[in-house]
């Protein structure tokens, strides 16, 4: 297990200018939110899902589907969310959530949020967070297959595998204690179960759709959710103790935002991971101008992400740097 203590030289954060009494009002949870987050992306799924069964199989199906792997890939950001315990104040509709989600990506319960713990409390440190989405030299075959997920869904389900059967992987075994590993064994053959039940009916109805609704979705779906996930903090400054550098946060079309949970406030996220989802937005306009500009849409900043890419293959150093309020 990797001791962060032993890697890197630990700094306290940044963090906004905000009075504290002021900032507990962000931390109020409800269920309503997440009723109406999570109610209209379950129903949106099964309708469109509903719709390409009854094209399947002809060709019009296609489109349908794809439009369908998009709206599934909201799972993401859902169970991400679900990790943090703050969507529901009900805690045991986070933790369905987070099992059921997650279980759509073949993510387990345990290992994820040992991993993410890590993410947050060591962001873009090299040798110590496991969830750096570009490591330098960049493996740009892994970028681009993660479009369709073909790098990490196949990694993703040869842990999961490994962890059903009892068996810790290597990245796991860099963060997971080992007083938690049965946990996760147990955890892993839960978010398994769907799948297999999925593949099981497949094969017993003859028909592709039970895995056309469950799982494969992730992988012929899943460029929207990698091209946010990856521009996150791909292509940004590494080994800072200031967000603001190595997050990005977008102003996106409210569709894109409800599927991602107000997620693309993400410099807003990292700074105060408490916070849920649903105050994300108030607390940008709070301390906006505190921080760097946000994107406009993912595109540019996937044409710039790209562009630095291809340079740190020759050049680490590399990296796009943000202008901070105080720089101008």
């Amino acid at each position: 297990m990797i001791i962060p203590e032993e890697k890197i030289k630990i700094e306290e954060w940044y963090t906004s200018e905000i009075p504290r009494s002021e900032f507990k009002t962000f931390l109020k949870r409800d269920n309503w939110h997440a009723f109406v987050y999570f109610g209209l992306w379950l129903a949106l799924l099964v309708a469109v899902g509903a719709l390409a069964c009854w094209l399947f199989p002809s060709w019009w199906s296609l489109p349908v589907f794809l439009i369908y792997g998009v709206i599934y890939t909201g799972n993401n950001p859902r169970w991400h969310e679900c990790s943090h315990g703050t969507p529901f104040k009900t805690g045991w509709l986070n933790e369905f959530f987070y099992w059921f989600c997650g279980s759509m990506e073949l993510r387990d319960m345990v290992d994820f949020r040992y991993s993410h713990s890590r993410h947050h409390s060591f962001t873009i440190q090299k040798e110590v967070d496991p969830e750096i989405p570009a490591q330098r030299p960049p493996n740009l075959w892994a970028f681009f297959l993660d479009f369709f997920y073909l790098w990490n869904g196949p990694l993703a389900m040869t842990n999961l595998v490994l962890h059903s059967l009892g068996i810790v992987s290597k990245k796991a075994g860099a963060y997971v204690p080992e007083e938690d590993y049965q946990r996760m064994f147990w955890s892993a053959r839960a978010a398994l179960l769907p799948h297999l039940i999925a593949i099981g009916l497949a094969i017993g109805l003859e028909s592709w759709l039970p895995v056309l609704l469950f799982g494969l979705p992730r992988f012929y779906g899943g460029f929207l959710i990698w091209t946010f996930i990856v521009l996150q903090h791909a292509g940004l400054e590494e080994n800072v103790w200031d967000h603001r550098l190595n997050c990005r946060s977008f102003k996106l079309n409210p569709f894109t935002s409800f599927l991602l949970m107000n997620m693309e406030k993400h410099i807003e996220h990292h700074m105060y991971p408490l916070v849920p989802f649903h105050a994300l937005p108030a607390l940008n306009q709070r301390i906006q101008a505190q921080l760097p500009k946000p994107y406009h849409g993912l595109l540019g900043a996937l044409g710039e992400l790209i562009v630095v890419l291809f340079k740190q293959r020759n050049d680490f150093g590399a990296t796009i740097r943000r202008i901070l309020p105080e720089m101008d």
